[in-house]
């Protein structure tokens, strides 16, 4: 009927305010670590290798959160692609909303969630460009 209500769509899931995880992995403990000081990108390296070993899908899987120069924020998704003295390498299209971003201001983060290992890593830095053969 036109005047009739529209029917409320069931529900296939619980609620959202229901859902979380009971995380019960092992914790990381400082005492696990190597002793400091800290190579932080050798502790990355060897940590997306655990969540690889693990079985998490796309362990190099980030998320990278920009800001442009008005400091309106933005995150996607991307994919560590190397990670050597420089820090971490991901590619771009220079003249995607990222690229764009990272061009005007390149203050950003990134976050690595690992499921797996119920382990998250947050990075921050200041983007560069690599060498366009790098980058080809």
């Amino acid at each position: 009927a036109p005047d009739a209500p529209p029917a409320a769509a069931p529900s296939a899931s619980p609620p959202v305010e229901s859902m979380r995880v009971n995380y019960s992995h092992a914790p990381l403990l400082e005492s696990s670590l190597p002793p400091p000081p800290y190579a932080p990108l050798e502790l990355l390296a060897a940590w997306i290798a655990d969540a690889a070993a693990a079985g998490d899908p796309e362990p190099n899987a980030m998320t990278l959160a920009t800001a442009s120069l008005a400091g309106k924020p933005s995150a996607r998704v991307v994919l560590l692609k190397g990670l050597d003295g420089r820090g971490l390498v991901w590619y771009t299209n220079y003249g995607s909303q990222k690229g764009r971003e990272l061009e005007e201001n390149g203050e950003c983060a990134v976050v690595f969630w690992w499921p797996a290992l119920e382990r998250s890593v947050r990075v921050e830095g200041v983007a560069g460009k690599v060498s366009g053969e790098e980058s080809d």
